[in-house]
């Protein structure tokens, strides 16, 4: 009987990160980590590669990394996930908005990747929030399958030799939070994991599987030495035991036939059972507790409805070249502004930065500031008209006061 181990590292920078930020992860994990896969062809993983990053990517010519990915792609050694290119956190913007992070994403990741890059069909959640509403724009894409954090489940025990459906079409796996995080946060030996790994379970009785998630930085960025200390030795050790063997997750299916139908509960891969049984999914996103994040939200909320005003003037008025300009420049600040690290930054949980707050604020102001333009300089309707104003005068208010306080 087999225990079968699919790792999900999902990668990821921010538009707004700093050149001699990314080049210093580039060289300590992203480029040591599939150097590592590309020695060791027995070793299957499943990524999300956020196209975010490959944007940074091509715009810093980082073309051996880029060759490195792509190798392991065409020999289908790792699977890519799809996602929201920015890394918006889904549950706190609306449909059409998922839908444009989703095709946003794909622009990135097929060119460089090719056309059946993400023909696993499964789809990584930033920061795995997880909301029931999010299945319906990810199977009008035609995804199929997700992760989210074990805490989503109400029973004790994680499906580990069945498939979860959350509905007749859609997959729901759950990574084990104790194992993933016990990597992440406790940086412990080959030996102390493995006998962790396989106490979970009797692997002479039955087949099973285990889900391992996290991000791919904390490989060498954020845990010095964990390629070479942990990751390498581990991958060794499971391609000498008879009995363990690493696979991708869409694997998992042909493995396990049997299905089972689940329940999931709002959350991310950083909700406790205490923020759950307050009423908080996305605490270190949207907690109602935390005043900026209520302005920052406030200010994302407004702009989402400034843009898509003024794109409905672009799509039924007659405007000017200037006005679709700007237009243009609203779309893409805010495509980038929805991303989730400024939030995630005034969590406070436990990190904190003023420049990543205000980073992020900019982005939607510039976003709201061209948008309402469009509306001033193309509506002939005065209520209309009103209202936009009205909105940003909001918008510069909780600018304000988001200055004051950070």
């Amino acid at each position: 009987m087999t225990l079968y181990i699919g790792f999900v590292l999902h990668i990821y920078q921010p538009p707004t990160q700093k050149p001699t930020i990314l080049k210093k992860i580039i060289s300590e994990s992203y480029q040591p980590l599939f150097d590592l896969l590309n020695r060791e062809s027995y070793a299957k993983m499943t990524f999300n590669i956020n196209g975010s990053l490959l944007e940074l990517l091509d715009f810093y010519q980082e073309n051996k990394l880029l060759e490195s990915i792509n190798s392991l792609v065409k020999s289908k050694q790792i699977d890519l996930l799809g996602s929201s290119c920015y890394h918006a956190i889904l549950p706190l913007i609306p449909e059409d908005e998922i839908i444009r992070q989703i095709q946003l994403n794909e622009q990135q990741i097929i060119p460089h990747f090719g056309e059946k890059a993400l023909s696993s069909r499964g789809f990584w959640l930033p920061e795995m929030a997880y909301d029931f509403r999010v299945i319906e724009p990810l199977q009008k894409k035609n995804y199929s399958w997700t992760i989210i954090s074990s805490v989503a489940t109400p029973t004790e025990e994680l499906p580990d030799n069945y498939i979860p459906m959350i509905n007749d079409n859609f997959i729901i796996y759950f990574r084990n939070d104790l194992l993933s995080n016990l990597i992440s946060f406790k940086n412990p030996n080959v030996d102390e994991f493995y006998l962790a790994m396989k106490g979970l379970k009797d692997a002479s009785k039955e087949d099973y599987y285990l889900i391992l998630a996290m991000d791919g930085e904390t490989y060498g960025h954020h845990i010095k030495g964990l390629i070479e200390e942990f990751l390498e030795p581990f991958i060794q050790r499971i391609k000498n035991d008879d009995d363990v063997q690493l696979i991708k997750i869409a694997e998992l299916p042909s493995l396990f036939p049997n299905k089972k139908q689940v329940i999931a509960r709002s959350s991310t891969w950083s909700t406790s059972e205490e923020d759950l049984h307050r009423g908080v999914p996305f605490p270190l996103w949207s907690d109602p507790e935390n005043k900026i994040h209520n302005l920052q939200l406030t200010v994302m909320n407004h702009t989402l409805y400034l843009v898509s005003q003024a794109e409905s003037k672009c799509k039924t008025d007659e405007i000017s070249i200037d006005s679709q300009e700007k237009f243009t420049q609203a779309r893409n600040w805010l495509d980038k502004g929805l991303h989730s690290c400024q939030l995630w930054w005034a969590s406070g949980k436990p990190w904190y930065s003023e420049e990543m707050i205000l980073k992020g604020l900019n982005q939607l102001i510039i976003a709201s500031s061209m948008a309402l333009k469009v509306i001033l300089f193309s509506c002939n309707n005065e209520d209309d008209r009103n209202k936009a104003l009205r909105l940003f005068d909001e918008i510069f208010d909780a600018q304000k006061e988001i200055y004051l306080l950070v």
